[in-house]
């Protein structure tokens, strides 16, 4: 009986660490399999196609073009405004799309650019322009956004002549569909993009630099 006792006793202490080594080692792995996941989710999968000119590309996948983290440089937008061209196929086409430019829009309407002045009409002008503007709500004050032209390449050249011809493509070279698009209206998705209410079903991906 006192062994069985002392057995009971220290077993019970027993069970009681074995409990607590395995809430230990509950937490452990759930803190390694969020941080695993955490990692996984910035994980690219990178599948190289052959182009409509037998070169290699990567295959389309929203990962390679969605803006995504915190250093905004290496946003898809941001590396188009810097200077490179982003190409993208279809099973039968090309297209392009680069950064062009700035546009100044107000309430939504871009701003028309006026003639040169005389120095007393600037004058004369900027005191007009000033007292109106003191008057303006601040909601009709004009923003400057960013552009981009989407166009499709009349015909899919090699990446050795489309560096001679210039990157991006000369507009003799291009159909623009789109010529000064904001950003947010491009819309990608799994499986293409959504540009002015027409989908683009895409198969390769490209970035090259301007040339």
């Amino acid at each position: 009986m006192w062994l069985v006792k002392n057995w009971g006793i220290g077993g019970k202490g027993f069970c009681t660490g074995l409990k607590v080594c395995f809430e230990v080692s509950l937490r452990t792995d759930c803190i390694l399999l969020q941080n695993a996941l955490r990692q996984q989710r910035f994980v690219r999968e990178v599948t190289i196609q052959y182009n409509l000119c037998n070169e290699p590309w990567v295959k389309y996948s929203i990962s390679m073009v969605a803006d995504k983290g915190l250093k905004k440089p290496l946003y898809t937008s941001a590396r188009l405004k810097k200077g490179e061209v982003l190409y993208l196929e279809t099973h039968s086409n090309r297209y392009e799309l680069c950064f062009n430019g700035e546009k100044a829009v107000s309430n939504g309407m871009a701003t028309i650019s006026e003639a040169p002045e005389s120095e007393s009409e600037k004058l004369q002008n900027h005191n007009t322009h000033s007292a109106h503007t003191s008057d303006r709500n601040p909601t009709d004050r004009d923003c400057i956004i960013d552009v981009f032209r989407w166009s499709c390449c009349k015909r899919p050249y090699p990446q050795k002549v489309m560096r001679s011809i210039g990157i991006p493509l000369p507009v003799e070279h291009l159909e623009v569909l789109e010529e000064n698009i904001d950003w947010e209206d491009i819309q990608w998705s799994q499986t293409g993009v959504w540009i002015a209410g027409k989908e683009y079903q895409l198969a390769r991906v490209h970035f090259l630099s301007r040339s």
